[in-house]
Formats: C-alpha cells, sequence, structure tokens
C-alpha cells in the first residue's frame, strides 16, 4: 500500500507539473477558430475563387483594388500622352518625358545645357501601381529588385508630376526602393525574397479577393468535397467573411491598408503574416503625428479619419475599448468592396445616413434649399467634402471624418503634440520608441521626433534583444557610435535583425575599427546576403579594410545583381585607378555618371584620372562641373 501511495502522489504530481509547464506563454492568447489562420495555409489567387464567385470577382475587377497593380500596358495606363509636357525638377535640372516605344512604357531622364542635351537615361517602366481613380505611378525592375521611377500622372487634373515625396528637392530619381510595407497595400501578397528588402519572387497583378477573407486552400478543398455550410445559420470557419467578424477586427482588415502614418512591426513579424480576422496590432502598430488642434487631412487616412466622427462614435454600445463592444455603423455600412464607388450612387449612400437620421427634427437637413439643391441634394458632398490632402499634390478626395461643414485651423497654425497610435489604445513602450526613431529617420526630422525618441529609449531594457535593438537604432540616428560599440561589446545577444547588425557594423567603421566592423557586416551579410545596400557598404568597408581583391568581387557581384548602381560601378573604377588600369577605370566612371551624372564620387575620381594622365582640359571640364554642384549643394 505505501509503494501504491507514492506512485500514485508522484503521477498527481506529474500531472500537476505538465499543466504548469503547459500553460500558455500569455494568459490573454486565443487560439483562432478560422482554419485559414494558420500559416501553412496556402492563398489559391482570384481565378480560383471566380469558379464559385464568378460575379462578385467580375465587378471587383472594377474596383480600385482590383485595379491597383499590373503590368505596364496601353491599357493599364491612365496617363495622357498626347502634346505631352515634359516634368521640370527645379531643383536636379532634370527632365522627364515617358513615352510608348511601340507596347513598352519607357521613361526618359535628361538635362539640357542651352539646346544641347548633356545627359540623357532612359529605363523600362516595368509596372504601373494604382487604379487611375486618382494616380498612376511606375515601377522599374531588374532582376527582381523594385523601385520606383520619378514620374506620376495625377488623374483628376489629367497632369504629369513629380510623385509624392518627389518634389522640393527630394527626388530619388530610379533609387526609391519598394518593400513590403508599399507593396502589400498596393497588391495581394507578393512573393518576396527574405535575402533582400526590394526583390521579389512574384508579384501578383492587383488586389486579390484574399486580402480580406484569407487564404482559401481549406474553403476550396473542402466545398470541392461537398462539405457545405448553411452560412444563412452558421460561420463558415474555412474562410473569413468580413460581415460575421466583431466590429474591431473588420475594420483591422480596411485599416491593414487605409491608414496614413508610420507602421511599426512587432518583433519578428513581417507585413505578410497580417491575415484577415486576426487582430492588427499583433502584427504592426500605426503611428501618425497628433496636434494640439486640429489636424492635417492625408489621402489614406479613411479608416482613422471614420473612426473619429460622431456618427460612428454614437453607434458604439459599450465601452469603445472593451472587446465585448458593438458598433452599428463600419466601413462596409456605405461600401461594397466588390463594387466599385464609382458604380454607386448617390442614393446608396444617401439612404446609409437616412437609416439613422430618420427622427422628426432630424428628417430633413437644416440647410437652406438653395445650398441643397447645389449639393444635389447629397449628403456627402457636404458632410464629407472632397479636398486636397497634405500628403499628395492634385489629387482630391472624400474626408471620412464625417461632421458639420466647419472652419478648419490652418496647417501653419497646427502644434505638433507627437505622435499617436491609431490601432491600439495601449502600445507598448518598445513599439513607441521605435515608432518615434523611425519616424525622425524616415519621413521629418523635426527635432521633437528626436527628442520624443529620447525620452522613450531611455524606458527601455538593455538586456531584453528586441529593446536593445532599438536603442541601437536611437543610438545609430543619434550618431553616437561609441555608445552603441559600448552596448555591444562583451555581449553574445543574438541580434537577429540585419538592419542592427548592419547599425552596428557602420558604427565600428565610423569609429575606424575596421576589422570588428567587417564581422558586424558579415553577420548583416548572413542574413540579407542579396541587399544591395548592404553589399555596396561591405565593398566600402573592405576598400577601407585594404582588401582590394575582395571588395572588387564584391563590387562585381552587385552589378551583377543589379545593374543600376551608380555607385557600385565608380567603386569598381577606383579600384582599376588604384591599380593604373586607366581605361577599365574610365569605362566604370562612364557607366556610373550615365546612371548619375551629379555622382561626386565618380567625378572627383574621372578628374583624377585625367589628371594622372595628362588630360588637363578634361580634368578642367570635370572641375567646373564640380564646383557647379558644390554651389548649389547637389
Amino acid at each position: 500500500m505505501k509503494k501504491i501511495l507514492i506512485i500514485f502522489i508522484g503521477f498527481v504530481l506529474l500531472i500537476i507539473l505538465c499543466l504548469c509547464n503547459n500553460k500558455p506563454q500569455n494568459k490573454d492568447a486565443i487560439v483562432s477558430p478560422y482554419l485559414n489562420h494558420n500559416d501553412s495555409v496556402h492563398y489559391v489567387g482570384t481565378e480560383q475563387c471566380a469558379q464559385c464567385h464568378q460575379d462578385k470577382a467580375l465587378t471587383f475587377l472594377e474596383t480600385g483594388m482590383g485595379q491597383s497593380f499590373d503590368y505596364s500596358s496601353i491599357a493599364k495606363s491612365s496617363g495622357r500622352f498626347d502634346h505631352i509636357k515634359p516634368v521640370y525638377d527645379t531643383f536636379l535640372k532634370l527632365y522627364y518625358l515617358p513615352y510608348w516605344s511601340g507596347e513598352q512604357l519607357m521613361l526618359m531622364e535628361y538635362r539640357l545645357k542651352g539646346k544641347d542635351t548633356i545627359h540623357k537615361r532612359i529605363e523600362k517602366i516595368s509596372y504601373i501601381i494604382g487604379s487611375g481613380h486618382h494616380t498612376n505611378s511606375h515601377f522599374t525592375e531588374e532582376n527582381g529588385y523594385l523601385f520606383q521611377a520619378p514620374i506620376t500622372f495625377y488623374t483628376q487634373k489629367g497632369q504629369w508630376d513629380l510623385p509624392p515625396g518627389f518634389e522640393g528637392g527630394h527626388n530619388t530619381r530610379f533609387s526609391r526602393k519598394i518593400g513590403m510595407e508599399c507593396i502589400s497595400c498596393h497588391n495581394s501578397l507578393p512573393e518576396v525574397e527574405i535575402k533582400s528588402d526590394n526583390r521579389y519572387r512574384n508579384l501578383p497583378h492587383g488586389i486579390s479577393c484574399e486580402r480580406c477573407h484569407g487564404p482559401g486552400e481549406i474553403h476550396v478543398r473542402e466545398k470541392g468535397l461537398g462539405k457545405l455550410v448553411d452560412t444563412s445559420k452558421y460561420i463558415d470557419y474555412t474562410i473569413i467573411n468580413p460581415k460575421k467578424l466583431s466590429w474591431q477586427r473588420q475594420i483591422d482588415i480596411c485599416q491593414c491598408c487605409h491608414l496614413q502614418g508610420n507602421a511599426v512591426l512587432k518583433p519578428g513579424k513581417t507585413f505578410a503574416d497580417f491575415r484577415p480576422g486576426m487582430k492588427l496590432s499583433e502584427t504592426f502598430d500605426q503611428f501618425s503625428p497628433e496636434y494640439e488642434a486640429g489636424d492635417k487631412f492625408i489621402m489614406a487616412a479613411h479608416a482613422e479619419r471614420f473612426q473619429k466622427s460622431k456618427c460612428f462614435l454614437s453607434s458604439v454600445k459599450g465601452d469603445l475599448s472593451s472587446a465585448n463592444s458593438t458598433v452599428g455603423f463600419t466601413c462596409i455600412s456605405c461600401h461594397n468592396p466588390h463594387i466599385s464607388v464609382r458604380k454607386t450612387n448617390t442614393e446608396k449612400f444617401n439612404s446609409t445616413c437616412k437609416s439613422c437620421h430618420t427622427t422628426e427634427t432630424q428628417t430633413h437637413c437644416t440647410e437652406t434649399q438653395k445650398s441643397l439643391d447645389l449639393a444635389l441634394n447629397n449628403c456627402v458632398k457636404c458632410h464629407m467634402p472632397g479636398s486636397e490632402t497634405a500628403d499628395i499634390p492634385h489629387v482630391s478626395v472624400h474626408d471620412h471624418y464625417i461632421r458639420k461643414p466647419s472652419k478648419q485651423p490652418s496647417e501653419k497654425d497646427l502644434k505638433l503634440k507627437g505622435l499617436r497610435c491609431i490601432t491600439n489604445p495601449n502600445p507598448d513602450k518598445n513599439t513607441v520608441a521605435e515608432a518615434y526613431i523611425s519616424y525622425f529617420e524616415k519621413f521629418d526630422n523635426n527635432a521633437l521626433y528626436l527628442k520624443k525618441a529620447k525620452e522613450q529609449t531611455a524606458k527601455l531594457d538593455k538586456t531584453n534583444s528586441d529593446e536593445l535593438r532599438t536603442i541601437i537604432h536611437f543610438n545609430y540616428i543619434s550618431k553616437n557610435y561609441a555608445e552603441i560599440i559600448n552596448l555591444v561589446s562583451n555581449k553574445t545577444m543574438d541580434l537577429k535583425d540585419a538592419w542592427t547588425n548592419y547599425r552596428v557594423a557602420k558604427s565600428f567603421e565610423n569609429m575606424n575599427q575596421y576589422a570588428q566592423a567587417k564581422q558586424w557586416m558579415e553577420a548583416c551579410l548572413a542574413i540579407q546576403p542579396e541587399n544591395l545596400d548592404f553589399i555596396l557598404q561591405n565593398g566600402i568597408l573592405l576598400l577601407k579594410n585594404k582588401e582590394d581583391a575582395q571588395a572588387k568581387e564584391n563590387f562585381e557581384r552587385l552589378n551583377a545583381l543589379y545593374s543600376k548602381n551608380a555607385e557600385g560601378w565608380a567603386y569598381l573604377g577606383i579600384i582599376h585607378l588604384k591599380k593604373s588600369e586607366f581605361n577599365a577605370a574610365q569605362i566604370n566612371f562612364n557607366k556610373a555618371l550615365l546612371l548619375n551624372p551629379d555622382l561626386q564620387l565618380a567625378l572627383e575620381n574621372l578628374k583624377l584620372l585625367y589628371q594622372t594622365t595628362g588630360n588637363s582640359i578634361e580634368a578642367k571640364k570635370i572641375e567646373v562641373r564640380l564646383s557647379e554642384l558644390k554651389s548649389k549643394n547637389i
């Protein structure tokens, strides 16, 4: 009996131990009932969906989402090419002329001196992004690497101009990388090469059904086997029907893309990880500038603006921040995602308004009959007026902040408070710190953002790997290289993230500690060996470390992966120049200058080449050109 009792007690203790060890790490973690939330479930494509849902698929293809991205073609383009006037960048003194060569859209960049063309670069436009409702922008592609071209057609005004963000002296020409943050909102989920930032194995053509309904593999298989669900009574958990979701998860699907600002990924997450029906803030949080009074109207902020509206707030039952609250008015109250807004008549939108505004005092609008006639009895025209946005030129869109018309403070009267998290009322401290750091780095180098970044970073724990990466990022943008070196000294912590390893490498390099920099750069390239920026910077580091042969191989690999990197050719020229291989050096410098006529690295070394070979006339021409660039701060 004693032995049996001991065995029994041991068995009970074993069960208790197992239960304790198997409890979830997060007490709030919930297993999704939707089968297509499993990351092993594959996407099947719109063509597969259309086999059963042809009516919806056909009308969806007419929507802005359905027409959001495609190959460059005459059919896809909304641009006007008759009597076209070249776009002129007054800062860089460059012209841009889009034109068709047969069925292929081309973009010519050129510079004039008097009547002479002193620079000409022609690039093929591979893709057109944008439905044409407001704009068409354009992408170039080589070997899977995707970049934005410096030209956009603004449909509403029927004019060509520089793209948003390229104006005002910020023209990056053909070097703006298109990463997943951008492409995942303007397209279905492409197959990105994880070894790089902007290289793709496959690019779908337009937003697909599965961006809102989730991957359809299980759904298609079960329906094919005859496993049907009466959706009038039950939820079909093989696929997402946004109507059946809570209002929070409904809006998450929309605001996955219909938000504007700075998206901060959670550690270990990518933009491809979010699936409809999931909580968006578990993948990333979105931050936008907040002002003491008023705000800026930006183009893709539909979801944020809508949730400020009294119409939305008054439809809430319960505490808005509670998961148990309900809302009677969401995005799909007005918008049928399968139907183009261009084919949704005014009465459809008005009827949504009238479904609530039906009391004796609200049956009729309080405006004068004259004003109503001018507005053609269109509620939207007055209460969601179309206007230009703060971030996209030449574009007018409806403001989804539904309210009575009133005078708003001008942009110059707005006083910046900081950043506000739109997707999460209580973002964690690490996410907030990274939001300020990356907003300062990517969008606006306002000193307030740097100050807030410093305050938030001071709250982080250096022993936590996720927070250490953020601390390193802050010190990198602050140029506190010695502090970064101190942070990683005598630590065996795996930083995992390629960009963090890169920042550490550059910190050692800036402190002239090239051997240590090389180790961190190699760790960076082990994660992303096809990242063009990393390959370029690795070559520069090898040159500084007097490893010219390895540097040459590095730059040759860079140019083989992507032949349009001007600096890559310039550095190859430098290596040839050091070896007195003047002909090869000159060829490489000229290749660089064909790509970027203002690249001072190439000009200065070509001048040195001419001086070394006794060609004083050409050396003098380049000296004059360099003086012009320096005087114009180009």
